[in-house]
């Protein structure tokens, strides 16, 4: 700590009842408290009860049950959750960068907001900020570590924002890159890691569609998947039988 009139190094005087450091300068004898740290950004939640929200989390709870466990609103956990997860996407986007890779795997992980898109009624067609959202994910095969994720819409914005993100986080070095037959990633894998990776589809190949009252339980089944070169030569187009 500095004295801000005197401009020389103060020493340690004591606590604070808060627990912070204090100190004094040795010439003009006034005395600083250490800076509030804010690791929340203003959230008055006490640390230790907000990583215990952060465990429960991480553990499946719901979000009410949290709320009855540890007597904290919902909207206060739902807020710590957000910024926990920008976080968490601040840190994986500094370390995982130039990563060599030899077997890329990327799918992407459905789910919804408020309501599923097929619930949204005409007034919200086009309110993107509610129905479908889904995860995209990439897992390297061998060491199983997520490379990259983006949230948002199945479309090609989302899309083009993950392989980007999956470029920064890999290295030049030569690798397979896998994914479903979802068309985006043929443009967003082409143009962005062209350079880097063979390109292959796995397309899953389905039997005929159950009957109307069987379709809500009983999804078709997987006869077969077809992998489909779309880069490098060398890769042999082939089927393979589930």
């Amino acid at each position: 700590m500095t004295c801000h009139n005197c401009r020389i190094e103060a020493k340690k005087f004591g606590k604070h009842r808060n627990g912070l450091q204090r100190f004094r300068c040795k010439a003009c004898r006034k005395t600083f408290t250490a800076a509030h740290e804010h690791p929340l950004d203003g959230m008055l939640v006490p640390m230790d009860k907000a990583l215990l929200i952060l465990r429960l989390l991480v553990e499946g709870n719901s979000i009410r049950s949290i709320e009855r466990a540890t007597d904290v609103h919902r909207d206060t956990i739902l807020r710590l959750l957000v910024k926990a997860g920008e976080r968490c996407a601040n840190v994986m986007g500094r370390v995982i960068v130039n990563v060599p890779v030899q077997d890329v795997q990327c799918d992407e992980i459905w789910a919804y907001v408020a309501k599923k898109e097929a619930h949204k009624p005409p007034v919200e067609a086009n309110n993107n900020s509610i129905g479908d959202a889904y995860c995209f994910v990439a897992i390297e095969r061998k060491t199983k570590l997520v490379l990259n994720f983006a949230l948002g819409r199945r479309d090609q914005a989302t899309t083009d924002i993950f392989i980007e993100g999956l470029r920064a986080a890999t290295s030049r070095q030569r690798f397979q890159i896998s994914t479903d037959g979802f068309q985006p990633y043929l443009s967003a894998i082409t143009t962005t890691l062209n350079d880097r990776c063979d390109f292959a589809q796995l397309i899953k190949v389905y039997t005929q569609a159950p009957l109307e009252e069987q379709r809500r339980y009983s999804p078709p089944d997987v006869t077969h998947a077809e992998r489909i070169r779309q880069t490098n030569p060398s890769f042999a187009v082939s089927t393979m039988v589930m």
